[in-house]
């Protein structure tokens, strides 16, 4: 009886660290997209003022690549994201897409894997730039 009871109580250990390090993943996870989804609206303040005073202002706004990846990087030092890296990866005319990435660190596998036990999370988010009509 007794090693029977040893080997559920190592099954549940076992179960409640995979479960544990799988909860970990999912809410960086999670935390990862809210941090994309904020770079991607931060990037649609990068207007091409330029392309507005040649071509006027139509119902889109037109975005610059340039611009919106300064106006990702200012997001992600206003929020003290160092360890993360955020890109821009499409942009048409009015829509900019940014791509993060970041590196998650499982508790209970690093701690029995000497600090090797870590798992690289992407995440991508969209915005859309319109103009107002006054």
């Amino acid at each position: 009886m007794l090693p029977m009871i040893i080997g559920f109580g190592i099954i549940v250990i076992l179960l409640c660290a995979v479960v544990f390090d799988a909860s970990q993943a999912f809410v960086y996870r999670r935390g990862l997209h809210a941090i994309a989804d904020g770079a991607a609206l931060a990037a649609t303040n990068g207007i091409d003022k330029s392309a507005i005073y040649e071509g006027g202002l139509g119902d889109k706004v037109i975005l610059s690549r340039e611009l919106a990846q300064q106006e990702v990087d200012r997001y992600l030092a206003a929020g003290n994201y160092q360890s993360l890296d955020c890109a821009v990866t499409g942009l048409t005319a009015a829509r900019v897409t940014v791509t993060c990435e970041g590196r998650v660190t499982l508790p209970i596998a690093n701690a029995v894997s000497r600090n090797r036990a870590t798992i690289d999370i992407t995440v991508e988010a969209s915005a859309e730039t319109f103009a107002t009509v006054p």
